[in-house]
């Protein structure tokens, strides 16, 4: 495809599917090439999810005999746990996190559901979030919303219409495949073995042999030792052609079907050849609507390529294009996010509907994000004046008495390096929070210190290292209070510092 027909396509089709002005072209290619960036950003979600189950399920390396798993892999239906908080060599995951420890596990729901049992937490909190194969969070289970008490779950797939044992809380998911992503709170690294004592209680069981009163031996491993599971998933995933894409796209829906919310989608998918469970016949389809499907997948790949740079394999763009695509992407961002104070103030995640872009986007840069409900993460690269943060400048972060994170668990900010990863320091500190002994001022409001240089010794319990370059930072706020989630508390910007 040709620099000057890329241009030509990417100013018309970049306001219509992203701005919402209506395309008044007709033709066949333009209404193909409309209807395939939809698709594509339609099952991105979708796509990545069981990319990132074959990857993270599939048969761990050997070494002399000796299985090597990283963190939070294994086969379907069983846990998987995480043991102990990453460091600043962990490049695993963008934006890890110091806050809690993890409990992770693909559930495959074709055959019967699954049961989830749950200790008493005996005060901890805990959030076991489910995702669904489009990346909806549609069960948040744990303290929040259902106590501390011991419990069980029966997770159910589409479909399945058998009896409930008794006492248990049925879970129904729209999907076959689900993702559990378990949270529990972690206090400091002492904390680590009460925490893997906790973990060591939570159980995944087929319904089958819970009946039988028996344990779950049989959790699904994959054979296929061909998967990559060095290449970053989002890689793999801008790799795939056009045929491949929408055929996979195709063969998913089959087990995981669409929402009714997503009707009208489908018929536009319809009549570009993809059905639900079907085959693709990608020789069959006109020539006009595979140069169509082909064009579009080069299209969203230059367009996530300017949110999120390296990540789609430089995709063939010219200066003038990619100045196209991040005023594109910019004008995506005041139209679905929030952003006030310099900080991006996520309450709309977790629950997409019918907001494709969105969820497509969230993907590509957070993928799993949990409901508002549960937590929600402000996140900020700038300071009060626009400027980048950076490590060459000191800065605070006050917070008013009366206006401290409000978080009915806990909270903490987090500092990255500018590829969301852990900040290598002398203090080994990669976040700090209401666990921590801050020193609080006279009148009882917060300032946190953040900057590269060491501070004063009356500062150092206060002080959030941060690296010689640029930095962003992630404020976690876990179970928020009503008015983080209404929008009548925002973070404060992040001030510059002159002297002292």
């Amino acid at each position: 495809m040709t620099s000057r027909l890329k241009l030509r396509i990417a100013v018309p089709i970049a306001f219509v599917t992203f701005v919402g002005i209506v395309s008044l072209i007709n033709l066949p290619y333009w209404l193909a090439f409309k209807n395939g960036v939809q698709a594509y950003l339609y099952a991105y979600p979708l796509i990545t999810m069981d990319m990132t189950k074959r990857v993270m399920t599939a048969p761990a390396p050997m070494t002399e005999g000796d299985v090597h798993r990283k963190p939070g892999t294994g086969p379907a239906n069983q846990f998987s746990h995480v043991r102990a908080f990453p460091d600043n060599t962990f490049k695993d995951v963008v934006a890890p996190n110091a806050d809690t420890l993890y409990s992770i596990a693909w559930l495959e729901l074709k055959a019967e559901p699954m049961v989830l049992s749950m200790p008493d937490m005996h005060g901890r909190w805990v959030l076991m979030e489910v995702l669904d194969a489009w990346t909806n969070a549609f069960a948040s289970l744990g303290t929040r919303q259902y106590g501390g008490e011991p419990k069980q779950y029966l997770i159910s797939g589409p479909g399945w219409n058998g009896a409930v044992p008794e006492g248990m809380i049925q879970v129904k998911s729209p999907t076959a495949m689900n993702w559990i992503i378990g949270r529990t709170y972690t206090r400091d690294p002492a904390d680590f073995a009460a925490v893997h004592q906790v973990q060591a209680q939570y159980h995944l069981v087929p319904l089958s042999r819970f009946l039988q009163h028996q344990e779950n031996d049989a959790a699904t491993a994959h054979t296929d030792v061909s998967i990559d599971t060095q290449t970053p998933v989002v890689t793999q995933v801008a790799r795939l052609n056009a045929q491949d894409y929408f055929s996979r796209m195709s063969m998913l829906m089959g087990d995981n079907p669409p929402s009714r919310a997503d009707a009208a989608m489908v018929e536009k998918l319809r009549h570009l050849g993809i059905e639900p469970g079907m085959p693709l016949v990608w020789k069959r389809m006109d020539p006009t609507t595979r140069r169509a499907l082909e064009d579009s997948v080069w299209f969203v790949r230059a367009l996530f390529d300017a949110r999120s740079p390296g990540t789609q394999g430089l995709p063939d763009t010219n200066p003038v294009e990619r100045a196209l695509f991040s005023a594109t992407t910019s004008a995506m961002d005041k139209v679905l996010l929030n952003v006030r104070n310099g900080w991006r103030i996520p309450l709309n995640l977790g629950q997409y509907e019918t907001h494709y872009p969105l969820r497509a986007i969230v993907s590509l840069v957070g993928f799993g994000a949990n409901g508002p409900k549960d937590a929600v993460y402000p996140m900020t690269a700038i300071d009060a004046k626009g400027n980048p943060l950076t490590g060459e400048t000191r800065y605070v972060l006050h917070f008013d008495r009366d206006k401290l994170p409000p978080a009915k668990a806990f909270w903490s900010l987090t500092m990255y390096d500018d590829r969301m990863f852990f900040v290598d320091n002398p203090i080994r500190r990669y976040a700090i929070g209401d666990r921590d002994a801050l020193h609080f001022n006279p009148d009882g409001s917060l300032d946190l210190w953040l900057q590269h240089s060491r501070p004063s010794d009356e500062k150092v319990s206060n002080w959030l290292p941060a690296p010689p370059g640029r930095f962003k930072l992630m404020l976690r706020l876990y179970d928020p209070k009503a008015e983080v989630l209404d929008g009548k508390w925002v973070p404060p910007s992040v001030q510059q510092l002159t002297n002292g």
